[in-house]
Formats: structure tokens, sequence, C-alpha cells
């Protein structure tokens, strides 16, 4: 209800801009006896990591290929698989309309090339960081992770960029102030794109490494940021468009009778499947697994503060000028994090509703692919607009009660993993 009414009020970039200010203060920095708000603490100088760097054997040359439904798009079929996607309530209008730009403007031969171009992924082994894409494509990637670039990839002739990394694993959340001097040191007066990748369930670390993050990209000098990256969860509160309402209503005309029943004795929850407000309306897919944190990290950390840096720039320094900003939401994708029963079962049911999930492969690719029309494209883009939902945006009922349904359906149809969840 918040979401919806943030868009209807007009002033929807400066309430964005409210709250990512409103939660600066609360992510602080905390050693021996200094307690202050990071983004104090990052005033302070530290020493760069000492890179290594290995030039990769290959040729420079991304050519993206995306498996769905067991059929393979190669790059020179974006445009037909973004209309597919598109039409089957997969992906937004603004998604496919991007596949279709890249296709035209960006492949040269099914290829897509980025020598030169400095990329710095925070997280860069993340299960959804497109990074080894960067390197197939002949970037320059600066590797930030707990753990060092995998040893295959030095000698991988699949990739032709060149790689560095700190000889010994990062951690954002104890030393963002090395963190941020290294970035300065790479990009060595050369404007980076930036990826916010990092992520980690638990004790609070979605919402604490989403602010080191944050931080990081405000405490930038300007001239150093080409772009600034990251991925929306689909389970977040997001405003809709006329299409996505539409889209909704027509799905809810055209359910079969056992969902209409289940809609009817309460079993699909109450409200329907968003929040309006005059005209305006946002998703309801909180889902309460999830936990606070990993909620706030993304509403406050993502939705709010790209929304700031798109429309009012860096927090905190004289005379911002706006970023540009990849704020693209990927689907339910099942990686490791997602590694519960419940999770599981809500899979193999999920589709009963219409909703897909992908592999990290597949989000990889096409968010992968998305991100580099929002680099390329001459206007900058607007966040939120270009979404990878699975269908999720367009269900006519809660999630949190659908998915509860979903389960139900996954457990029966796989008892195994009842076996699980008493484990658990």
């Amino acid at each position: 209800r918040f979401e919806a009414a943030r868009v209807a009020s007009g002033a929807g970039g400066d309430i964005a801009r409210h709250l990512a200010l409103a939660l600066r203060p609360f992510v602080r920095w905390q050693q021996a006896e200094t307690d202050c708000a990071l983004h104090e603490a990052l005033q302070q100088t530290a020493d760069a990591f000492p890179l290594e760097s290995c030039q990769l054997p290959g040729q420079a040359g991304w050519r993206p290929s995306f498996v769905y439904r067991g059929e393979r798009w190669d790059a020179e079929r974006l445009t037909e698989l973004g209309a597919l996607l598109a039409n089957r309530g997969i992906i937004t209008a603004a998604a496919s309309e991007a596949l279709d730009w890249l296709s035209v403007h960006a492949l040269n031969g099914g290829v897509l090339a980025l020598p030169g171009r400095r990329i710095a992924m925070l997280g860069a082994g993340a299960e959804m960081a497109p990074t080894r894409h960067w390197l197939e494509a002949g970037a320059d990637v600066l590797w930030l992770d707990t753990a060092p670039p995998p040893q295959d990839w030095l000698t991988s002739k699949e990739l032709a960029g060149r790689l560095f990394w700190p000889g010994t694993g990062v951690d954002l959340l104890t030393q963002p102030r090395e963190v941020l001097a290294t970035l300065i040191a790479f990009a060595d007066g050369t404007p980076l794109d930036v990826g916010l990748y990092a992520y980690a369930p638990g004790q609070a670390r979605e919402l604490r490494l989403t602010g080191v993050m944050n931080a990081l990209v405000d405490a930038l000098p300007a001239d150093l940021l080409s772009s600034v990256t990251m991925l929306v969860s689909p389970t977040t509160p997001t405003a809709m468009s006329a299409a996505d309402r539409a889209a909704m209503s027509a799905r809810r005309s055209a359910r079969p009778v056992w969902e209409a029943g289940a809609d009817l004795t309460r079993l699909l929850g109450r409200g329907g499947g968003c929040a309006v407000d005059d005209e305006a309306a946002a998703t309801r897919t909180v889902v309460s697994i999830q936990g606070g944190s990993y909620q706030a990290a993304q509403y406050l950390g993502k939705i709010a503060t790209a929304q700031t840096w798109a429309t009012h720039g860096q927090l905190g320094v004289d005379s911002p000028q706006r970023l540009r900003v990849s704020a693209n939401t990927a689907a339910i994708t099942r990686t490791r994090s997602l590694d519960h029963p419940v999770f599981a079962a809500a899979f193999g049911g999920a589709a009963a509703f219409g909703i897909e999930t992908l592999v990290p492969r597949q989000s990889r690719c096409l968010n992968g692919l998305l991100a580099l029309h929002d680099w390329l494209h001459p206007e900058l883009p607007v966040p939120g607009a270009i979404r990878v939902h699975g269908g999720i945006h367009t269900l006519p009922y809660p999630l949190g009660s659908a998915l509860r349904v979903a389960a139900a359906i996954g457990f029966a149809r796989s008892p195994r993993l009842l076996r699980g969840l008493v484990r658990g």
C-alpha cells in the first residue's frame, strides 16, 4: 500500500530519496572505540588491496545463448526470444524492447564485445553475477569476493578479458575502506561499471551488505562512475504499469475452475494481487519467509536507492548528477540461497499458477543482456521498467498466499520433499 501511495503521490523520486537518506545513519561502522555511520567512516583513507592479474587467452566476444523450454536461442534470435517471453508474461514489454535493441545496435555477427571496458564486480562469484560473460566479451574485470576466481578461468580459451583480483578474499563488511581504495585504484581515472551482486543470508547480512555497497557507490568520485548495476527481487513491492494490471485482469478471467474455487474459499488470500491508490498500483508480492532484512534490503537498499541515484544522484555529495542505474527485476531463480524444502515445493507447484522460475545460468544470461542494454543505450534507463518476473507481477492473488498453495501442490507431487522439511 505504501509503494502504491508513493507512486500515486507524484513525488516518488523525492520520497525515495527521503527513504535512502533515512537508512544511511543506521548502516554503522563499529571498530574498537569507533562507532559512526559508515558513510562517515569511508572518508578515512585506507590502502588498496594489492591485485593479481591475468590476461585471459581467448578471443573477445560473448555469444549469448539462452536455453528455454528445451530450445536454444542464439544471439541472432534475441528479438524473437523477447517477443516470446513477453507474450508468455515472463518479462515486461520494456525488457522485450531491450533485447530487440541489443539485436539491432549492439550485436556484431552474433557477438557482443566490450574490449577495454572496466567493470568492478562486488560479489563477483555470486550465482546471479554475469562476471564470466563480461570476461567472454573481453572487458577488464575487477573480482571482489570472499573467495578468489576459479583457477580454471585463468586458462580458459572461452575468456578473453583481463581479470584482476586481490590475493586474499575480500569481506565487504569488515574491509569497506580498503574496497573503496581498490575501486579507485583499479579505475585509474577511467569510469567504472560497478556491479552490486554481493549477497549472504542470515544475521541481517542482506541489508548490511546492500548498505555497504550503496555507501561505496556514494563515496566514489562521480567521474569514476559509468554505471551502477543491481538486481531487484520479484518479491519486492513493485510499481505496476497499466499493461501489468490488464494482464492481471486477463489471467483472473481465464483461470481454471480449481483456481477460482480456491480463491472463493480464501485459500489464495484476500484483496487481489495488487494494492491500488488512485491510478497507481503496486504488486502484493511480499513473502514473509524471506525475512525483514531481505525485504528492507530490496525495498530501501535497492528500489529506493536506485531511484534516488537515477533522479537525484549520489547521496551526500555537492552538486550531484543523475547516475546511469541498471536496476532490473530478475525472476525467481533456483540458487543455493533458496535450497529449502518449502521453496523447492513451491517451485514445483508454481507452474500451476502460470509462474515460471529460472536456473542461475538462465538468469545470468538474460539479466546480463538487459544490463548491457542499460549501459549502452543512449537514453538513461528507468529503474523498474525492465523486469523478468516470471509471471509473479501479474498474479491476481497475494504472492505469499499463492505460494502456500503452490507448496502444497509441490509436496503432493514430490512427497520426498517432506523428509527434508522434517529434518529441517
